[in-house]
């Protein structure tokens, strides 16, 4: 990389530092993580499923307990409190250093696919994105870290690392249940460009990754919450949008200012909608039959460029499309459009849309979320920074609505630079098997 992208990258990775103890998402960070992270006693990720350890049970799976293990370790040896500056920049330390990792990983990972300049600017887009920023740095969750292994992932596949890019993916399965999105595309791209035999090895990678960071978990006793963790995601929020500035959000608005719907019923996603389905069917048939449209088109054309505009829409389409949908899913996606971004004008414009909206969605959302009151001097409260739940509505029906926008846009893109290009459109660098 260069020496003015790799300043960049220490001055945005500072500056994480400096907000991580001052702004954070009470209930995530506090109530959740710092109260499961507890639970472990700095020595057992297995206690972190432990019912009643936190405000609600711990629904990550296996990788994520050991993340706060270590964060309960760290602030043990510290002599640090329970809930402090130094407790909270542990527990974010992950995601500041997930969101490090991005821009080296795309600068020098991509420079044989992609090229050396779109590599170096693909690297610039992740490390100054805000939204990558906001979830790590400010919220303090861990899509970022999700992100990172995704994009390794795609990486390893683009430079023909077939195992390396299983294991990638096996990280970001044990990270988040929204890492499976990415299974159909990527794993249709192996078995095309590799053939049966190195499908099986990428299958059995992944497999090899989770199942080792879940034995330990299983023998501690809590493979049920591991298991639970998988399980149990679907339906646990039963609306149309969880705060996601969605196609439901706009819906969500309408039923309640038009048609006079109170709130909790107009955000039910299991109601009738449609005749016997109901707006959860209606959500996942809307994703399927996209999905089933960038398979289609990859399957016909199963080239790294294709692969990159198929998974950035993909992720994009699943922020969406489906309901119980939360407001910081959009960020894998933010990621690999920063990759997609350097490969053409509409796809860069696509880049900043989403980044903006991203960012806008998840701060809106942040503020709202503030502790009410200060337990860690200097932090940010819901007084420092007041927003009426209406306001916020408002404000984010109207991202909602740039956010269907800019997914047509997204969609009418890729029509014209990937489906009606055909072969003759130019192709990445060719990764053999």
């Amino acid at each position: 990389m260069t020496r003015r992208l790799c300043l960049v990258v220490a001055v945005v990775f500072v500056l994480g530092l400096l907000v991580a103890p001052r702004v954070y998402h009470q209930y995530d960070v506090v109530d959740c993580f710092l109260a499961w992270a507890r639970a472990s006693a700095g020595a057992r990720p297995w206690g972190v499923y432990t019912p009643g350890a936190g405000a609600d049970n711990c629904d990550y799976p296996a990788l994520v307990p050991y993340l706060l293990t270590l964060a309960e370790a760290g602030r043990r040896v510290l002599g640090a409190a329970a809930v402090s500056a130094t407790s909270v920049l542990l527990l974010k330390l992950p995601g500041l250093l997930a969101h490090l990792a991005a821009a080296p990983l795309a600068g020098l990972g991509l420079r044989g696919p992609l090229g050396k300049a779109p590599s170096v600017r693909a690297a610039a887009l992740l490390a100054a994105c805000p939204a990558l920023f906001v979830n790590s740095a400010a919220w303090g969750q861990f899509d970022v870290l999700l992100a990172l292994f995704l994009l390794a992932a795609l990486v390893a596949l683009l430079r023909g690392g077939v195992w390396a890019g299983g294991a990638a993916l096996g990280l970001a399965l044990a990270t988040k249940l929204l890492a499976i999105v990415v299974v159909p595309l990527m794993g249709l791209y192996v078995g095309l460009r590799f053939g049966f035999k190195r499908l099986a090895a990428w299958v059995g990678a992944g497999v090899v990754v989770v199942l080792v960071l879940t034995l330990p978990h299983v023998l501690g006793g809590a493979g049920r919450g591991v298991v639970a963790a998988y399980t149990g995601a679907v339906n646990y929020y039963p609306y149309r949008t969880a705060e996601a500035y969605n196609t439901w959000y706009v819906l969500d608005r309408y039923d309640v200012l038009v048609r006079g719907l109170s709130p909790p019923l107009a955000r039910r996603d299991d109601r009738p909608a449609l005749g016997p389905l109901t707006y959860h069917h209606l959500g996942l048939l809307a994703y399927g039959a996209y999905t089933a449209l960038l398979l289609a088109v990859l399957a016909r054309r199963p080239t790294p460029s294709v692969l990159l505009w198929t998974l950035g829409l993909q992720l994009f389409a699943f922020f969406m499309l489906p309901t119980q949908v939360h407001q910081r899913y959009i960020v894998p996606a933010v990621a690999f459009l920063a990759v997609l971004a350097p490969l053409s004008p509409r796809a860069l414009v696509l880049f900043l849309g989403v980044t903006v909206t991203a960012t806008l969605n998840q701060g809106l959302d942040l503020v709202r979320a503030l502790p009410a009151e200060a337990a860690i001097a200097g932090a940010l409260t819901t007084a420092d920074l007041p927003l009426a739940t209406r306001t916020a509505r408002d404000l984010g029906a109207g991202i909602a609505l740039l956010n269907v926008a800019l997914f047509a846009f997204a969609t009418w893109a890729f029509w014209r630079e990937v489906v009606r290009a055909g072969p003759a459109a130019p192709a990445l660098a060719d990764a053999g098997p």
